[in-house]
C-alpha cells in the first residue's frame, strides 16, 4: 500500500512525512480544538475507521472527540450502506453500542427499526456518511459540504484513496489491450482529490493507494510521478495557476 502523507500550505507540498502517525499523536498531546477528518472515496470506511481510532478517538456525540470524521464520501450503494452503519455505531462511546445494534447484525431486527430507535445517532450518520459521486458535476456541492463541516477549523485532515483499478497490477492485467482502458476515467479520478486540496488547503492529507501505482503508466508517463507533481501544485495541475490553494 502506498501512502502520501504531507503537510501542505499555500498551494505547495512541504514534505512527505514517513513519521506521519507519530506527528499526529503529538498533535493530540497539544492543546488543540476538536479536529475534523474528511474522508473521500471512502468505500465502506476502512481508512476513515482507522484514522481517528489510531489516535484514541471516536465520533461519539458528547463530549466532542479530539479527532472525528466530519464527512465521509462514497458513491457505491452497498459500500455506503456499510459506511452509514459504521458512522451510526461510532456515534456511541467505544464498547457502548446499544444491544439493538448487535441484534441488527445478528439479523433479529432490520435496519429501519435500529435507526428509528436511535434517531440522534441515525441523523449523525446521515449527515456524515454521504453518498455522492465525485466529479465535475458534484464539485460545488462537495465544496459547500466540506466548508460547512470544517467550520473554519484550524486543524483538520483530508484522507482518501482514489479508485485503484486502473493502477493495480490485477486491474491492469484484466484490462490490458482493451481500447477503453487508455480512456478509463479512473486514471484521473485523483484530480477530484486535488480539487479538494485546491479549494480547502488541508494542513495534512493522506492519499492511499495500491502498490501497483508505483509502476502504473498512463499515456506513456509514470502515474506516481505525475500525481506527486500535481500534488505539489494542485491549482496549476487543474489549470488554475492564479488560484491560491
Amino acid at each position: 500500500m502506498v501512502r502520501i502523507a504531507s503537510a501542505f500550505r499555500h498551494g505547495r507540498l512541504l514534505y512527505q512525512e514517513p513519521g506521519f502517525r507519530y506527528h499526529c499523536r503529538l498533535l493530540i498531546l497539544m492543546d488543540i480544538p476538536p479536529s475534523p477528518v474528511v474522508d473521500v472515496f471512502a468505500g465502506p470506511g476502512g481508512l476513515g475507521e482507522g484514522f481517528p481510532a489510531a489516535f484514541g478517538s471516536d465520533d461519539s456525540l458528547s463530549p466532542p472527540p479530539p479527532i472525528f470524521l466530519a464527512a465521509s464520501i462514497e458513491k457505491d450503494f452497498w459500500a455506503h450502506q456499510t459506511l452509514r452503519l459504521r458512522h451510526f455505531s461510532r456515534s456511541f462511546p467505544p464498547g457502548k453500542a446499544p444491544d439493538a445494534y448487535y441484534r441488527y447484525l445478528g439479523g433479529a431486527i432490520d435496519k429501519e427499526v435500529l435507526y428509528a430507535a436511535f434517531p440522534d445517532a441515525a441523523h449523525h450518520a446521515d449527515q456524515s456518511a454521504l453518498r455522492i459521486t465525485l466529479g465535475p458535476e458534484s464539485r460545488n456541492e462537495v465544496r459547500r459540504i466540506i466548508a460547512n463541516r470544517l467550520a473554519k477549523a484550524p486543524y483538520w485532515a483530508l484522507i482518501g484513496g482514489p479508485p485503484c483499478q486502473a493502477y493495480s497490477t490485477a486491474g491492469r492485467s484484466r484490462m490490458k489491450g482493451m481500447l477503453s482502458f487508455a480512456h478509463d476515467k479512473r486514471h484521473v479520478l485523483y484530480q477530484e482529490y486535488l480539487k479538494i486540496i485546491a479549494d480547502h488547503s488541508p494542513p495534512v492529507f493522506v492519499m492511499e493507494n495500491v502498490k501497483g501505482l508505483l509502476s502504473s503508466k498512463h499515456q506513456g508517463r509514470p502515474m506516481i510521478g505525475k500525481i506527486l507533481s500535481d500534488l505539489t501544485s494542485p491549482c496549476h495541475a487543474l489549470g488554475n495557476p492564479s488560484e491560491r490553494a
